[in-house]
């Protein structure tokens, strides 16, 4: 019986031993997971981001994404009929700007959200650019170069993240 209570309290400390260097190799761990939590959580609330802004923009672009395909093309109308659909880009322009205004930076983006401001300004500024050449009958040259400037500032978000660059361009020019 006295091998048996030896064995058990030798089991007893040997066990609490264990479980004291576990809660600190968990503690540890647990300390190192949260860091890769919080990359884990700005890589995927990036992504959802990301995804929401053409999409908010092409809730309210088609007006001017016809205009400009028809212009591509040469298929614009004349007369009126132009004059009508100039209008509607117009619109469909400003609109768009007002759409990205209204996105909100998530809170797990804190980190990048001067990047993520300077974009906004140059995709709000590209659309303007665009309603005034539309008004004057002016190229989209130097307001296209200026969404470029947005993309080239959200794909440096991207890559930091290890996420493959895309283009918010070509996702609302369609």
């Amino acid at each position: 019986m006295k091998k048996f209570t030896a064995i058990a309290l030798t089991a007893t400390v040997f066990l609490a031993a264990c479980g004291t260097d576990e809660t600190s190799d968990t503690k540890e761990a647990t300390a190192g997971s949260t860091a890769t939590e919080t990359d884990k959580d700005v890589k995927q609330e990036l992504m959802k981001f990301y995804m929401a802004i053409p999409n908010t923009i092409n809730a309210v672009d088609g007006d001017l994404n016809l205009f400009e395909m028809g212009q591509a093309e040469g298929t614009l109308p004349e007369g009126e009929e132009l004059q009508t659909m100039k209008d509607a880009a117009i619109l469909s322009a400003e609109n768009a700007a007002d759409a990205v205004e209204t996105l909100e930076i998530p809170t797990a983006l804190e980190g990048q959200q001067e990047q993520i401001e300077t974009a906004f300004t140059a995709i709000m500024e590209s659309y303007e650019m665009k309603a005034e050449a539309l008004a004057k009958g002016a190229s989209f040259e130097a307001a296209d170069k200026k969404f470029g400037e947005a993309d080239a500032l959200l794909n440096e978000l991207l890559v930091e993240q290890d996420l493959a660059p895309s283009s918010v361009y070509n996702e609302v020019s369609q």
